[in-house]
């Protein structure tokens, strides 16, 4: 591994990084596993408008039957040593007894095959299934097809005998901020509930839900969603889903968080077809192209990302990346982003040729770079993700006034905690300065990075962090993986 070195990128190059473009859902992906509708706007009136809003009953009638609600039951959740004081008590009261768990999913194909939260069903020893039949519930035992816990997603199936009604999906990619969207899920064990709002933003990269690695970048909605509601579709107007539901800001009111189905139906068929999912690995950890980053390449703005460490034996060093090299596009579209990025890798095709431009020292060059299936000691993790990026943590230059606060000069400044990541529950906070790991004195961000990446998976961190004057000493654990 060799640590980052800046380059010196001329003004001009900024305006090729700029363009707006977007990564498309490509690939081989067996359509026949789900439907869609077809493009024109008449193939599914939209919803009716009553004094300027949507009337949305036509909508969710069509809708609410290929909507189940999710029963699981888990292996108990109590187990006490026999000298504790309240084992008798769980042992009288609750004995053996499974807990439940709430979930909704939605069904994608006629045969039985339901799309919900990996997270829903991933400790289920039983899991059951509620479908709406001409207004009375029908249960029914499902199994699970296929889970993959990096995007929070499981197929699972049951066997009515019949044909079951079935949401089309639709694109992701075409959502605007504001548009109007509906929530319908089992908020609660209360079925079939209908919720209603609108897209608050999209490509919410930075959060990661109770800490997990993964590929995430969550649309946002302040349509009401609550517990039971994770696995559940977020619908457009036509009826068709754009998103499946997963997480809330628990300290929040109409923050809600849903996996966009264009990232779904990049992986269904593996699920589908191979009960997992298989990723595509070249080898390097990257990261965004920040305001200060880009001022200090003399970019005009930021755009890109810029590799900051790489595998030596990985694809991409045998195809001539380095680090330090910023990225313009990947298989011939603009990066939009590291979180992008890795996601696009993710889902490339193992063996084949993949176009890749860059920036080095001001000049723009082309590579080409062979994709290889991800180490299984990765966790499938298709580009290394950066040490601080697992830990939830951006770190920059010391910020001038904090510095002298911390009486300081030295160290890497912490610029951003992500909530709820590990350096959050650790208790870094912004404007944190970090000067020395265990014994070892840090000088600034790139030797705390390197620190970092030298550690160990698994390993206690001890950090020493200057906070308003005063030392602070911070235990940190790194990732196990």
């Amino acid at each position: 591994m060799r640590r980052i070195e800046r380059v010196a990128l001329l003004v001009a190059v900024a305006a090729l990084l700029a363009g707006p473009g977007a990564a498309g859902a490509r690939g081989t992906a067996d359509k026949s596993i789900w439907t869609e509708l077809p493009a024109e706007p008449t193939a599914a009136p939209a919803a009716s408008t009553d004094q300027g809003l949507p009337n949305l009953s036509a909508l969710v009638k069509r809708a609410a039957p290929a909507v189940v609600s999710i029963i699981v039951e888990e292996a108990a959740p109590v187990e006490l040593d026999p000298s504790d004081p309240l084992h008798d008590f769980f042992e009288r009261f609750y004995g053996d007894e499974p807990a439940e768990g709430l979930g909704t999913g939605f069904i994608i194909h006629a045969s039985g095959l339901i799309l919900t939260n990996s997270h829903v069903v991933e400790h289920a020893s039983k899991i059951r299934v509620m479908l709406e039949d001409q207004g009375f519930p029908q249960e029914y035992v499902a199994t699970v097809v296929g889970r993959d816990s990096a995007t929070d997603l499981a197929l699972i199936r049951v066997k009515a005998g019949r044909s079951l009604p079935v949401l089309p999906l639709g694109d992701s990619d075409d959502i605007e901020i504001a548009d109007w969207v509906v929530a319908i899920g089992n908020p609660f064990g209360l079925s079939q509930s209908v919720t209603f709002g609108i897209i608050s933003q999209t490509n919410r990269t930075d959060i990661t839900p109770q800490g997990r690695d993964g590929y995430f970048d969550f649309i946002q909605t302040d349509a009401s969603i609550n517990p039971g509601n994770s696995g559940g579709p977020l619908l457009n107007l036509r009826g068709e889903v754009v998103a499946v539901n997963n997480a809330i800001n628990a300290s929040g009111q109409g923050i809600g968080f849903s996996v966009p189905i264009n990232m779904a139906k990049r992986i269904i068929p593996q699920l589908a077809n191979d009960g997992k999912v298989t990723r595509a690995w070249i080898g390097l950890s990257i990261q965004d192209v920040t305001v200060e980053y880009a001022r200090s390449l003399g970019m005009k703005r930021p755009a890109g990302v810029v590799v900051s460490d790489i595998s030596g034996d990985g694809p991409a060093a045998k195809a001539g990346i380095e680090v330090g090299d910023v990225i313009l596009s990947w298989d011939n579209q603009p990066v939009r982003g590291a979180h992008r990025l890795r996601w696009d890798v993710a889902c490339a095709a193992v063996g084949g040729k993949i176009p890749v431009e860059l920036v080095r020292n001001g000049k723009v060059r082309k590579v080409s770079v062979e994709p290889k299936l991800a180490p299984e000691k990765e966790h499938a993790s298709l580009i290394l993700p950066a040490p601080t990026e697992r830990l939830g943590l951006r770190l920059g230059e010391p910020d001038p006034g904090a510095a002298v606060l911390a009486g300081a000069p030295l160290g890497a400044g912490v610029v951003e905690v992500v909530p709820e990541s590990r350096a959050a529950v650790a208790g870094l906070q912004a404007g944190d300065l970090i000067v020395a790991v265990g014994k070892d004195a840090v000088a600034g961000a790139d030797e705390l990075l390197a620190l970092l990446q030298q550690a160990a998976p698994g390993t206690l961190l001890e950090l020493q962090i200057r906070r308003s004057g005063e030392n602070v000493y911070l235990p940190l654990r790194l990732p196990a993986q």
